[in-house]
């Protein structure tokens, strides 16, 4: 229940009745200019009868769902030790949410278990013409390893 809303969808005396339903204290409708002109000026009048007013949003595309306050708290909250599941629990956003609004970029995940020196073997052995399978055997390593391995270098050789 709101007094304002953003509307997507074109103003149709049945969608009228179901925003007047849902919302019984609105006060005004936003939408995309493009919605306006396609509206019909009887509905028009019929809202501005109801004391509601159209606004319309010069701004393309879906308006901003946060705002730069809520984004400054978030940041402030992290950057003073609190976890982000933390944050968003006192927030009552979505985790991924904060994870998406905050400033700091994502830590690096876990290094690799496997060193430099055993995936430049495996990459020298697959070069000399060693099957996936046999890598995986002498070096006790899965065979679904080894072929993230090589793909993994692959794309870091082709970005060079």
């Amino acid at each position: 229940m709101s007094s304002k809303i953003h509307v997507d969808k074109p103003l149709s005396s049945k969608y009228i009745l179901e925003l007047l339903d849902e919302n019984p204290d609105l006060e005004v409708i936003e939408c995309p200019q493009s919605l306006y002109q396609r509206t019909s000026d009887t509905y028009i009048d019929a809202l501005n009868e109801l004391d509601i007013e159209i606004i319309v949003n010069e701004n393309r595309g879906r308006p901003k769902k946060y705002d730069s306050k809520l984004i400054k708290k978030i940041n402030e909250m992290i950057n003073s030790g609190i976890y982000p599941k933390a944050v968003a629990k006192k927030l009552q956003l979505d985790l991924k949410t904060v994870y998406y609004l905050k400033d700091k970029k994502l830590k690096q995940g876990p290094k690799s278990k496997y060193s430099e020196d055993t995936r430049q073997e495996i990459i020298k052995l697959k070069q000399n013409g060693t099957s996936v399978k046999n890598i995986s055997s002498k070096l006790n390593i899965p065979v679904r390893t080894i072929y993230h391995i090589l793909k993994t270098e692959k794309t870091l050789n082709k970005g060079v």
